[in-house]
């Protein structure tokens, strides 16, 4: 019986409900001798399961604020490390880095004699999920909150390159974001919104967790 309920706490552990690294999960036979037979008693391998995970990201982002006034949504893509363990449960945290590029829109480039415009943002940082079914049940999916924190680099591409007042070629900023997904088996769907000031954005996103570390 607890080794049947480390089992199925390890599976709630992993965002994506790492189906595939609780079947992998080994238990060791300890046997219990009576006078009358031998009796096999299954435990966990280990008394505090943990694991790193790897999980590839695609999605968009809907420009926000004054991004808005200049940029069409973008096509992101990234991805993450997450480290899931029962000591921290329900927490499981993770670093990133993704890629977005923002063409610029049709209206904001007409109004100002562009051939083309490109807002480039690289982002790292990390966050935190926080696991919903430890206080939901769920049969189906699992829910989640999410947060983080990220460092975007901004690099802005003009064609014909000429300055444009409010227009920065390169920038930086420290953005939050925050929101909620759901899991099913390995794949996961999030939305949040990316406080940025004026590169803020609504994100939706998908994406899938493959087990790197088992410990």
């Amino acid at each position: 019986m607890n080794s049947l309920k480390v089992l199925t706490i390890l599976l709630l552990l992993s965002v994506a409900s790492s189906f595939a690294y609780s079947q992998d999960e080994r238990t060791e036979p300890k046997q219990e001798i009576t006078k009358d037979t031998t009796i096999k008693v299954y435990t966990a391998s280990s008394p505090r399961p943990s694991g790193i995970f790897i999980a590839p990201l695609l999605g968009f982002d809907v420009p926000m604020s004054e991004l808005r006034n200049n940029s069409r949504y973008s096509v992101s893509y990234g991805v993450k490390l997450e480290y899931a363990s029962i000591s921290i449960y329900p927490v499981v945290v993770f670093g990133k880095v993704e890629f977005q590029k923002y063409p610029g829109s049709d209206a904001f480039r007409t109004a100002h004699l562009l051939n083309s415009m490109e807002t480039k943002i690289t982002s790292f940082g990390g966050g935190i999920y926080i696991l919903l079914n430890k206080y939901l049940k769920s049969n189906f999916t699992m829910p989640f909150l999410v947060g983080e924190v990220c460092s975007y680099n901004i690099k802005r591409t003009l064609s014909p390159d000429t300055p444009i007042e409010g227009i920065k070629a390169t920038d930086s900023k420290v953005v939050f974001g925050a929101g909620l997904g759901f899991t099913l088996y390995i794949f996961d769907i999030i939305t949040s919104y990316n406080f940025g000031s004026e590169y803020s954005a609504l994100s939706i996103k998908t994406q899938f967790h493959f087990p790197l570390i088992k410990f």
